[in-house]
């Protein structure tokens, strides 16, 4: 865990917009078949860690250095908050992170490419609709 001298709600501001960046590059490789499926993964997963991190600093929950969706949706889930997907479908992006960008990607199945991108969007307006109405 770490903590921030920002604000909670500057914090979630600013992961929100870190997230949307990587969203926008996800959906923007999204159909570049020069662009390898771990590069459109990292932004998704990318943009899901950080706007699950936007919904922690909006609750002054205390930030987590993990890449680790699957963890982030487990604390998020302790604080009574519902996820706007099945915690399987988002952690399935944590490979993303780290492991895929490393590790020999032979054995890997393809990237869903459009499921991917219909959930980055799916987190991200729910994040935008949480971080609304907590203002």
């Amino acid at each position: 865990m770490f903590s921030s001298r920002r604000e909670p709600a500057d914090l979630a501001a600013l992961y929100a917009k870190k997230a949307s960046n990587d969203a926008t590059a996800a959906r923007e490789f999204a159909d570049n078949s020069d662009i390898s499926d771990e590069i459109i993964g990292f932004h998704a997963q990318q943009a899901v860690e950080k706007w699950l991190k936007a919904v922690m600093a909006s609750l002054g929950l205390s930030q987590q250095r993990t890449h680790d969706i699957d963890q982030l949706c487990r604390l998020l889930e302790e604080h009574g908050v519902d996820l706007p997907a099945p915690r399987p479908h988002l952690a399935e992006l944590t490979d993303f992170a780290v492991p895929l960008r490393y590790e020999d990607l032979l054995d890997t199945e393809p990237l869903d490419r459009r499921a991917t991108i219909a959930l980055v969007d799916e987190v991200g307006r729910w994040v935008t609709d949480r971080l609304s109405a907590a203002n």
